[in-house]
């Protein structure tokens, strides 16, 4: 299976923006950065349900998710099979 991954993934463009986002914590007291991070955890959370959701939708295997989440088919098959 060929699977083209996006380039904005490859050239790192979302990897740099959670980079800035994560440094502009760093005025921030331990309680404030802590909840800013689970802040985040629940929006990466939110749109990478989102994504899986499209992708099944648009054709995309759980085997090709998975390789794109870097997870194993099972492990995201039972996270997102259901919904």
């Amino acid at each position: 299976m060929t699977l083209t991954i996006p380039s904005t993934m490859v050239d790192g463009m979302e990897v740099d923006r959670m980079k800035t986002l994560v440094g502009s914590m760093d005025g921030m007291g331990p309680a404030e950065a802590l909840y800013a991070v689970a802040e985040l955890q629940k929006e990466v959370g939110r749109a990478e349900a989102s994504l899986v959701r499209a992708a099944r939708q648009s054709g995309l295997s759980w085997e090709a998710i998975a390789l794109c989440l870097g997870v194993s088919k099972q492990a995201v098959h039972k996270k997102y099979g259901k919904q």
